[in-house]
């Protein structure tokens, strides 16, 4: 299994700057990482992980919202898509499911973020596992991912 120092590594080797943040504790939620810290629901990213025909397809939205799978299937562009389950996501991703990164995946992943994330100034993901959170700018996050940026959250 792929963990924090995976992510840290990524990160390091594309010169990003970012912060990986220990937590005591697991937080297996996006939800509670925002109410822990008392950070903006806004502020708190989550991964969704899709498959679809074309590959995966790893969508970055606030910790309070969905995704809206048609906007994603315009966005990626891919004709069919579907949310993975726990199970499906840790065997793709070689992350657990609870603490998947936004960065790191694997090649061929494309990345999709939300609009209403580029809006912050900083963000907080899993990442990589349950007790460290990944700090970083959405700039840097888009740049990292090379994200496509579009309105998918509903």
């Amino acid at each position: 299994m792929r963990n924090s120092v995976d992510v840290h590594n990524f990160l390091l080797e594309r010169g990003v700057a970012h912060e990986m943040v220990p937590v005591r504790g697991r937080f297996r939620s996006p939800d509670r990482i925002a109410a822990v810290l008392g950070l903006e629901p806004d502020q708190v990213g989550k991964v969704v992980v899709l498959g679809g025909s074309k590959g995966l397809v790893a969508v970055m939205v606030s910790s309070h919202n969905e995704v809206d799978l048609r906007r994603v299937a315009v966005a990626a562009p891919t004709p069919t898509l579907r949310e993975l389950t726990s199970d499906e996501v840790t065997d793709a991703t070689d992350f657990f499911a609870e603490s998947v990164p936004p960065v790191g995946l694997p090649s061929g992943t494309r990345a999709i973020m939300d609009s209403g994330l580029s809006e912050q100034q900083v963000l907080y993901f899993a990442g990589g596992e349950a007790s460290t959170l990944l700090k970083i700018r959405p700039d840097d996050l888009r740049d990292a991912t090379a994200a496509k940026v579009a309105r998918v959250a509903r």
